[in-house]
């Protein structure tokens, strides 16, 4: 059943990506702004003004209201948020607690490539109780690979300081101990990753898969994602290893799932999504979520909406979300057969699209998904999980 604004908590949280700066002091060559198309961002303001701000506030207070949301997350992105001075931060964190919080369970959280924390910054995270995720693509090489400044300069040393100083402030300050988000690559040795990671203490990281859509797979590029396959599958080995529980890695919990015995069978259609995922952007616009943006020849022609314009309850209500949840529940038809649909339904949507066949295609990281989830299996049972348990789900694997 496809989500209706008129249902009483059709959603349970809300997700703002609020693109408070539109720039960034990096020169990553992987970014979606200046790599996947979106020069409209090199026409909106740098910054969100407060005045912006304050518009979303009482934008975002009556939406929740109307809708019945009981719980809003603010994640400040860029860009580089931290480009945005520290008192200009929280100028906007006072002004949306200070508008948002009465109608509506309001958190906050920001995404950073590290190299910009001042003291300023980590007072005025302590203060807005900000949970922060820092960018870091691995060891020195690794995350030089794409990292680099505007004039060609590592920002290895810095990105890992502000980790290290986040970490020294966690006891005391919970909410500030560091998520990491890395960007894979075929050519990394993940096991060292992890151990890298790990060190540093911290215990929550997702790897992400880079920009690309369907109509970017190649026989070489096939061959790449089988290695990024192989990698995923080394971070899951040395987590079982480690065996601890507490370590957050968004996909080993995604894929362990699947094998809980004696747990309901998860179903091939999608669960209706719950929680909704909005950009704010700093001319004072919503857009879909832009994760979205590899599939860009579609993205393009995505409405976007005026604050001024349109109500929460009016952007839920445009076509582009029911399309997205029914192809979310829609299987390529390239994917009839494949053992491995209930894991990856289908993969994510950006990266099923292609200008020929729209979303009806198998994901360009097809080839990962298949190295990992063959892995898995074959390291659950090498480690005492049932093989009867394993051809339940997945039937006899052979060569899948």
């Amino acid at each position: 059943m496809a989500w209706d604004p008129s249902e009483p908590h059709s959603i349970e949280r809300l997700q703002v990506v609020y693109k408070i700066a539109e720039r960034c002091n990096l020169n990553c060559s992987y970014c979606y702004y200046y790599n996947m198309g979106d020069d409209t961002a090199l026409q909106r303001p740098t910054r969100a003004s407060l005045s912006a701000t304050t518009n979303l506030a009482r934008w975002l207070a009556q939406g929740c209201a109307e809708l019945d949301i009981p719980q809003l997350l603010v994640s400040f992105h860029g860009g580089e948020p931290m480009l945005v001075r520290a008192l200009e931060f929280a100028q906007t964190c006072d002004t949306l607690l200070r508008i948002v919080s009465p109608a509506v369970d309001l958190r906050f959280s920001i995404q950073t490539n590290g190299t910009l924390m001042t003291e300023g910054w980590l007072e005025a995270l302590k203060r807005y109780q900000v949970s922060v995720g820092v960018s870091i693509d691995g060891l020195r090489t690794d995350h030089d690979r794409f990292r680099l400044d505007h004039q060609g300069r590592s920002s290895f040393d810095t990105t890992e300081m502000t980790i290290k100083r986040l970490m020294d402030e966690s006891p005391n300050y919970p909410h500030l101990r560091p998520g990491t988000i890395s960007v894979l690559h075929h050519e990394v040795n993940y096991r060292e990753t992890y151990q890298y990671l790990r060190g540093l203490g911290v215990r929550s990281m997702h790897f992400l898969l880079a920009d690309r859509s369907a109509d970017d797979g190649t026989p070489e590029f096939e061959a790449e994602a089988a290695a990024i396959g192989r990698g995923l599958l080394d971070i899951f080995e040395a987590w079982m290893v480690e065996d601890d529980p507490d370590i957050e890695i968004r996909f080993i919990s995604e894929t362990l799932g699947h094998f809980q015995i004696g747990g309901p069978e998860l179903p091939l259609r999608r669960q209706r999504k719950r929680n909704q995922i909005l950009v704010a952007r700093s001319d004072q616009t919503i857009a879909i979520d832009d994760s979205l943006i590899p599939a860009l020849a579609w993205y393009r022609k995505v409405p976007v909406f005026p604050i001024a314009q349109y109500t929460l309850r009016d952007v839920f209500r445009d076509s582009v979300f029911g399309l997205l949840e029914e192809e979310g529940h829609r299987l390529p038809d390239g994917c009839t057969g494949c053992p491995w649909t209930k894991m990856c339904r289908g993969g994510d949507l950006e990266n099923r699209y292609s200008k020929a066949h729209g979303f009806n295609n198998p994901s360009v990281y097809c080839a990962t998904y298949k190295v990992l989830y063959r892995g898995i299996c074959d390291f659950l049972v090498e480690s005492g999980y049932p093989q009867p348990e394993i051809d339940l789900r997945f039937g006899v694997l052979g060569h899948a």
